[in-house]
């Protein structure tokens, strides 16, 4: 069966820009996923799960008073053992 994905809003895309230990599923430094409200591809299904309110908020235009850059968001996994942060960002 084929998937396929339609454009809707805006596309987001998750970078990893650091990390502790090693990541439980190999994710690395630069790796990057394109992330939506359909779809987490390869990312880590728990990390996805503390993202995705996000995900929607960035893909369908809303921001976030307390980000500084209404266009970019940084988090942390929420597996306390690995420490791998990434970049969400929305790109119009």
């Amino acid at each position: 069966m084929s998937v396929s994905y339609p454009p809707i809003g805006n596309k987001v895309v998750a970078k990893v820009i650091d990390k502790k230990s090693d990541c439980t599923i190999g994710m690395q430094i630069g790796d990057e996923f394109e992330l939506s409200t359909h779809r987490c591809g390869d990312f880590c299904g728990l990390f996805y799960q503390q993202l995705a309110g996000w995900v929607k908020t960035l893909q369908f235009g809303g921001t976030v008073p307390f980000f500084p850059d209404p266009d970019t968001q940084v988090w942390e996994c929420p597996n306390p053992n690995n420490k791998v942060k990434v970049e969400i960002k929305r790109v119009k």
